[in-house]
């Protein structure tokens, strides 16, 4: 195995633990939800079909958002430091930012945490 497959699989594992460190998807889209990032279930629908491999369009056609609308979402999810953005050619490929999401997870446990006292 040469170096370049060695670094894409150690980023995959990466991704993976930090998937698994953040606990059932229940819990990101709730988090998501508080932060009224996913306020309609079209937002849920595009936010799961983030994979790192979809297009943004392949994204609105699947969720049957219109493609100004995935494009738009996926802008505010980067914005906001949710999501980042790779390119292969002409696409645009959204990935989930799952250090900042285990970030927004572990503050609203605080906070939840604060209010019971």
């Amino acid at each position: 195995m040469d170096d370049d497959k060695i670094i894409i699989e150690l980023k995959r594992l990466n991704n993976y633990l930090a998937i698994l460190s953040v606990g059932p998807t229940e819990n990101i889209l709730s988090a998501l939800k508080e932060k009224k990032i996913l306020n309609t279930k079209q937002r849920v629908q595009m936010f799961l079909l983030i994979d790192g491999e979809r297009t943004t369009p392949e994204i609105a056609k699947e969720s049957q958002a219109g493609l100004r609308g995935a494009q738009l979402f996926i802008k505010e999810l980067q914005k906001k430091g949710y999501a980042r953005i790779e390119r292969a050619g002409r696409a645009i490929i959204p990935k989930i930012n799952y250090y900042k999401i285990i970030e927004l997870i572990s503050e609203n446990k605080q906070e939840k945490g604060n209010d019971k006292r």
